[in-house]
């Protein structure tokens, strides 16, 4: 249930924080064909995060069979399908803006 809820957020995050750090490294060492890397991790993360959306779907039809009568985790679970497609969604932006911007170049 906290993968479905979380995994996005965290996939995005972690995409921020990747995407960053490669363009940084490569940058300052003079490397500029970081396409591969920024491409792999954002389909990878990509994948996480529609992953978590996924289990927050499997998570939300288990709670409806068992009748969660206060509606506690299937409002986590809705809230986590939501939410891990918009992620995949900023994802997919992030990783668009790092292919496609040179931000080893001043000015």
């Amino acid at each position: 249930m906290w993968y479905g809820f979380l995994g996005g957020a965290a996939a995005w995050a972690l995409q921020l924080v990747l995407g960053y750090g490669i363009e940084e490294s490569a940058c300052s060492q003079g490397i500029s064909d970081t396409k591969p890397w920024i491409t792999l991790a954002t389909v990878l993360l990509g994948m996480v995060a529609l992953g978590s959306s996924g289990a927050a779907f499997l998570t939300w039809r288990w709670a409806d069979r068992r009748g969660d009568t206060r509606g506690a985790v299937s409002f986590l679970a809705l809230t986590g399908m939501l939410a891990g497609l918009f992620f995949v969604v900023l994802i997919a932006l992030g990783g668009l803006q790092l292919l496609t911007l040179d931000s080893c170049k001043q000015g």
